[in-house]
């Protein structure tokens, strides 16, 4: 598999204009990764060199379950287990003037977290050059529903590259902007949420649903939906 950005075409990401078009980005990245890894990829040396390495967390696993292929799976954590149990009394790296231990000989990332992670920068500095270069494209950024904080962030620490400087502070302000459509909302509710604690509020009609999820809504949005799916009221 191709690890570029360019598996996952910007233009189709965007057109749907339905929530945080980055996490919809992470999503489709994040399942093919994992169509990929539980299929024939997983008999592959390389691959397998990884996977016993890295292991997988709790989501992925979840994911890679409900592919209904168990066998794939249990090959997988058949020789991940012995990795670990081979690699247990590695001694931890030395580093450092006083030589503090500093962990494993190696730290463990979800093999499928790992992919999607290093694709980070890739992925910010690619949307901010199509929004330089393309001005179809920047009226599509506009109308998107919003953008969630961690890819905001993402996309505005990856631009300075990618744009001249003249343009750069438009983009950023555009980026800002698509921010604010949620996470203003995300404040509002918030904000009203710890009123419903005041005694001058007391006896107040019941909060509507908004309100009273404002807690779990505002912890998805920083988290971002790829990460929280269940939220059901991310949008």
């Amino acid at each position: 598999m191709k690890e570029s950005i360019y598996t996952v075409p910007i233009s189709e990401v965007f057109e749907p204009k339905c929530g945080c078009p980055m996490c919809a980005l992470a999503k489709t990245l994040e399942e093919r990764w994992v169509d990929y890894i539980t299929g024939a990829a997983m008999m592959e040396p390389d691959v397998r060199i990884e996977t016993n390495r890295h292991g997988f967390c709790g989501r992925h696993f979840d994911m890679m379950l409900k592919r209904r292929n168990r066998l794939s799976v249990a090959l997988m954590l058949q020789t991940r287990l012995q990795w670990i149990n081979k690699n247990l009394d590695t001694p931890p790296k030395q580093t450092g003037m006083f030589k503090k231990a500093t962990g494993t000989s190696e730290p463990e990332e979800c093999f499928v977290c790992s992919k999607i992670n290093r694709e980070a920068t890739r992925i910010g500095a690619n949307v901010a050059s199509v929004w330089g270069r393309e001005s179809d494209f920047r009226k599509l950024f506009s109308e998107q529903e919003y953008l969630c904080y961690p890819h905001a962030r993402l996309l505005l620490d990856n631009s300075a590259g990618a744009l001249k400087k003249e343009t750069l502070a438009e983009y950023r302000s555009s980026v800002a902007a698509l921010t604010r459509k949620k996470l203003d909302k995300v404040q509002a509710d918030i904000d009203s949420f710890c009123n419903l604690f005041d005694y001058r509020n007391a006896g107040s009609a019941k909060p509507d649903e908004n309100v009273a999820t404002a807690v779990e809504n505002a912890i998805a949005y920083l988290l971002s939906n790829a990460q929280t799916p269940n939220d059901k009221n991310s949008k």
